[in-house]
């Protein structure tokens, strides 16, 4: 059964997966609620520039890059930890979205 996706249910499953991880931890919580805030913004101008949104397919490989160069713009003081962040994020959104049975593998 497919639940309708919801940013704010995808920001709370996805902070959750980080926060069982570990990893990030060492960044102060306001720090990483406003890198989680920005990369879930940038995701979605991706998917809407690109035309995920209308139903053009989402291309891991381009998302990553304009998410990464994202990140490392808008957050420069936690640029080493960008590329993990980006990676990370893009595996949990991922996993949101299987969780809600919004995407189907071929």
């Amino acid at each position: 059964m497919e639940e309708e996706y919801s940013v704010e249910n995808a920001k709370n499953y996805i902070k959750q997966r980080f926060v069982e991880q570990g990893d990030f931890l060492i960044l102060k919580e306001d720090v990483f609620d406003q890198m989680l805030d920005r990369i879930v913004e940038l995701d979605e101008a991706f998917m809407e520039e690109t035309g995920v949104n209308d139903g053009e397919v989402y291309d891991d490989d381009k998302a990553f890059d304009y998410l990464f160069e994202g990140m490392q713009k808008a957050f420069e003081e936690q640029k080493m930890y960008c590329m993990r962040f980006v990676e990370d994020y893009m595996d949990y959104s991922e996993g949101y979205l299987e969780s809600i049975g919004a995407i189907e593998w071929d």
